[in-house]
């Protein structure tokens, strides 16, 4: 594949190095690739770099004392992954004729549809590994790009030649990312005509597992927060049905689940317990009925309460008024 990136390590660390023992070395490494080492006052950085026909790889390791900014020319419209691994700051991708910046978090991916510029990386000070794949966008052909989203817009933008660039929405890079990354690596072969299909191999293992990262982050919704939602709504059903009249025990039962496990989903989604629940129910309730002018009679029975007077002992108890003074404070607008 023609060289469509170019980072300009050499204009932030001049020429390159013979590394020494103690010097910094690659988090993950490509042993096929071109290396190249560089060290001067602004720190040290290691440079990986494969060239194939399907696709094109770059690892950056940098280790920085100082914030730095580093030149990247693109010369031609592709589609990008980017991977930033750090337990330090975010960076910054800046196109600098439209003087557009995005960025990329720390331990997280993002793909991008990069046009013909010039562009800056600024790199805070710290320890980060920079993982760039980039690849032609017509390997997503005859529809097979439906179940990815999330590459909709920059797939499109490359279809059209969109003069703009584009970012997709960023998601975690961890264990399974960077195993991958590892594996992709240590495929890599100078020469070896396994080496171009391992890179495209390569390019749909890490899409299929972006597309899982992004399910996971931002659309699944977990198996406990439905049990909850299925949960509170059993409880209101069974304030509205029977009142006071029934044990969250047996709404745990209806659930398979112990009092225990109740308690824990309603606290974490709901922030109270499942009896504060129960009762934040039935006060809405009696509140309603109050409001509808329903006699305390009628709502001590709706509400499963034995005489008229529980009701009213109940009710004073948690609002700190009668049924009477409810209704007159409610209605005086109406009066």
């Amino acid at each position: 594949m023609k060289t469509a990136l170019q980072i300009d390590i050499a204009q932030v660390f001049d020429q390159p190095i013979s590394p020494r023992t103690d010097t910094l070395k690659p988090s993950i490494s490509m042993s096929n690739a071109d290396y190249q080492h560089y060290e001067n006052q602004h720190g040290q950085a290691c440079l990986q770099q494969f060239d194939g026909m399907l696709g094109y790889i770059n690892i950056l390791d940098l280790h920085l004392p100082a914030d730095i900014v580093i030149p990247m020319q693109v010369t031609a419209s592709d589609i990008h992954i980017f991977y930033l691994l750090t337990e330090d700051r975010a960076i910054q991708i800046r196109d600098v004729q439209k003087r557009i910046s995005y960025s990329i978090s720390c331990n997280r991916g993002r793909y991008f549809y990069l046009t013909r510029s010039d562009y800056e990386i600024h790199v805070p000070a710290g320890r980060y590994t920079l993982i760039n794949f980039y690849f032609r966008g017509s390997i997503f052909r005859d529809g097979n790009e439906r179940p990815f989203q999330f590459l909709h817009a920059l797939i499109h933008a490359y279809r059209k030649h969109d003069p703009n660039s584009w970012c997709s929405i960023d998601f975690r890079a961890g264990t399974r990312t960077i195993s991958l990354l590892k594996t992709i690596a240590s495929k890599i072969k100078k020469g070896d005509l396994d080496s171009e299909v391992n890179i495209l191999w390569g390019i749909k293992k890490l899409i299929q597992l972006s597309k899982e990262k992004i399910f996971e982050e931002y659309d699944k919704i977990s198996e406990s927060q439905i049990k909850s939602k299925e949960a509170h709504a059993a409880i209101k059903q069974a304030v509205a049905e029977l009142g006071q009249d029934f044990k969250l025990e047996d709404i745990a039962w209806q659930f398979g689940i112990s009092m225990d496990y109740l308690h824990q989903l309603i606290q974490l989604y709901y922030g109270q317990s499942p009896q504060k629940l129960k009762v934040e129910f039935m006060l809405d309730l009696a509140k309603k009925y109050i409001v509808d002018g329903m006699p305390t009679d009628a709502i001590a029975y709706e509400l499963g309460y034995a005489s008229p007077s529980s009701f009213a002992r109940f009710f004073k108890k948690k609002t700190g008024m009668t049924a009477t003074e409810f209704f007159k404070r409610n209605n005086q607008d109406y009066l």
